[in-house]
């Protein structure tokens, strides 16, 4: 009886791991929201600098098979900021792209290491008291690890780390209508890490 017992629990504990996977057809639906705030005042002293940034980004993906997602995502990115004089700095940035992920299941369990490549074209600008100070555009590169953790079959957390990336950006100074150009090339898999959900349906 015993046995039998352990045989049918491993039987539904293997059931339910060999659900949670992705499958051919599957939509995933995911991001993340990030909020900032923070505020400094010198002791005794009048007016207090002041700064609050949100974001989210949405992700969405169609499974090829079990293995492969491909999709689209866009991040983005407004802060708001008040100096001591009561000056207002507003930031813009939205980051729209493209992505592809292959998945893999590390062995029986419901962990599942992942690579991705994106790819987005982004814009913003700042402005000052509602006058606009610079704008930008540019492009980016990034070819990220990860693993992704099934909580069910429909729901999964996730962590990415650095990556290798590439990311050139064009600012105009409105005010000279100078435009500088930068771009960078980065190696990092230790000093960022981002944590998102998915589901899939």
């Amino acid at each position: 009886m015993k046995k039998l017992i352990v045989m049918a629990a491993v039987a539904l504990f293997g059931t339910q791991v060999a659900k949670a996977q992705i499958q051919k057809g599957d939509i995933l639906l995911g991001g993340n929201v990030n909020v900032l705030t923070h505020s400094d005042k010198v002791k005794d002293a009048d007016g207090k600098n002041t700064s609050t940034s949100f974001g989210i980004s949405p992700k969405v993906g169609y499974a090829l098979n079990s293995n492969w997602v491909v999709g689209v995502f866009a991040n983005t990115n407004f802060s708001f900021d008040k100096d001591k004089a009561g000056v207002k700095t507003k930031g813009l940035d939205i980051n729209p792209g493209i992505f592809v992920r292959n998945y893999h299941m590390l062995g029986q369990s419901k962990f599942a290491f992942f690579a991705e490549g994106n790819a987005s074209y982004g814009f913003g600008n700042t402005k000052v008291d509602g006058t606009k100070q610079d704008s930008y555009n540019q492009f980016n590169v990034n070819v990220q690890p990860g693993i992704s953790y099934f909580v069910t079959k429909h729901f999964m957390v996730e962590g990415m780390f650095g990556g290798i990336g590439y990311n050139w950006k064009q600012t105009k100074d409105e005010a000279t209508k100078v435009k500088t150009n930068n771009s960078d090339f980065g190696f990092n898999f230790t000093n960022q890490f981002a944590l998102g959900v998915n589901f899939l349906f």
